[in-house]
């Protein structure tokens, strides 16, 4: 989804790209409702937990760092959120593949 928010107004912005924040969130849903929560988590765990969140909002993310209603800087705090999110993404397999539970005992 791009979007060039000088072209379009806020309600535009939303109309364009609801279908893939819908689609999205809707999928993020249906995956966490298969989630075992009978089951304590491991920090890694979590961590692969907010990795799928995060995934599956990223369009929610593009979306609302884009509309010019919401201040910039907002906008640009947004930005910065999704950019570490997405450095985390880029490492999870080095991070899962490091954690070794009860090595530090």
């Amino acid at each position: 989804m791009t979007i060039n928010p000088n072209e379009l107004s806020s309600q535009d912005l939303i109309k364009a790209g609801k279908k893939s924040v819908d689609r999205s969130v809707r999928a993020l849903m249906q995956e966490m409702e298969h989630e075992n929560t009978l089951v304590a988590e491991t920090p890694v765990a979590r961590f692969q937990k907010v990795l799928k969140i995060y995934r599956n909002i990223k369009p929610l993310f593009a979306l609302i760092s884009a509309i010019p209603l919401i201040p910039s800087t907002w906008r640009a705090a947004l930005v910065m959120l999704d950019q570490a999110l997405e450095a985390l993404a880029g490492v999870s397999g080095e991070l899962t593949a490091q954690f070794k539970a009860g090595k530090d005992l």
